[in-house]
């Protein structure tokens, strides 16, 4: 792939489905969880606590699925 200058175009390829598949599935967490833009204004830091658990369990379900197959 690098000698046929194909190389950065799967890479990106890859990254841009990383990106919506991690979009995806914290949008789809959150729902699941019941986290809302309400919760947001209340609770700012409960909030952000979730928030960030989801990010990082999605991070860990598109590593196993994109990257390390």
């Amino acid at each position: 792939m690098l000698l046929d200058n194909e190389l950065k175009s799967f890479l990106l390829d890859i990254e841009d489905e990383c990106r919506e598949k991690l979009e995806f599935l914290m949008k789809q967490m959150a729902k699941e969880e019941n986290i809302t833009e309400e919760l947001k204004a209340n609770n700012q830091m409960e909030w952000v606590q979730k928030i960030n658990n989801i990010k990082v369990n999605a991070e860990e379900i598109v590593l196993n699925e994109i990257i390390y197959q």
